[in-house]
């Protein structure tokens, strides 16, 4: 059973797209921050108290990518839970921090909570 007192940050370009799985986290009962890039995802994560989970897409604008974002995230933090997804190619496994599964879009929070419960 996963703790429904998770913040969950979600970092998703498209705002619909953000809306839809942070609305779909939070009637799930989960705490949920947002993001529209890198750059503010860890601007979030600074200013919060603690970001238990990071949901990432892949491509988004900015500087930075999904990746090279969960690569920070992780170094920052060994305990944050870090899922990428993306509509394009899987990255290498390589190319992913460790313990990171990756999802294909479309999904929907249930995927998320679903990927959650095997991250180890």
């Amino acid at each position: 059973m996963i703790d429904k007192s998770l913040t969950i940050l979600v970092v998703e370009d498209e705002p619909i797209i953000r809306m839809d799985l942070a609305l779909g986290l939070a009637d799930l009962g989960y705490n949920v921050l947002e993001a529209g890039d890198a750059a503010t995802a860890l601007r979030v994560m600074d200013g919060s108290d603690a970001v238990d989970m990071l949901v990432t897409d892949i491509d988004m604008p900015g500087e930075m990518n999904g990746i090279s974002l969960a690569s920070e995230v992780r170094r920052r933090s060994d305990n944050c839970r870090i899922i990428i997804m993306s509509g394009g190619t899987p990255p290498a496994p390589h190319a992913m921090p460790p313990h990171s599964p990756f999802l294909a879009k479309p999904l929907a929070a249930k995927d998320i909570v679903a990927a959650l419960v095997r991250i180890p």
